[in-house]
């Protein structure tokens, strides 16, 4: 394999990575969302509570 077929498939692997449909079909699901924003609240919530309440 040549340096040039080399750089080839690098660039096309990086090319497919960065790749974003230009929209989502789907339907728009907001309850994991909601569920992990209210999870990370709580642990945040709760190591602020730690940090504040030390000696």
């Amino acid at each position: 394999m040549t340096l040039t077929e080399i750089a080839r498939l690098e660039h096309a692997g990086r090319v497919t990575l960065g790749w974003v449909p230009e929209r989502y079909d789907g339907p728009a699901r907001f309850a994991p969302v909601l569920a992990a924003v209210g999870s990370a609240a709580g642990i945040l919530a709760v190591a602020a509570s730690i940090l504040l309440n030390l000696p």
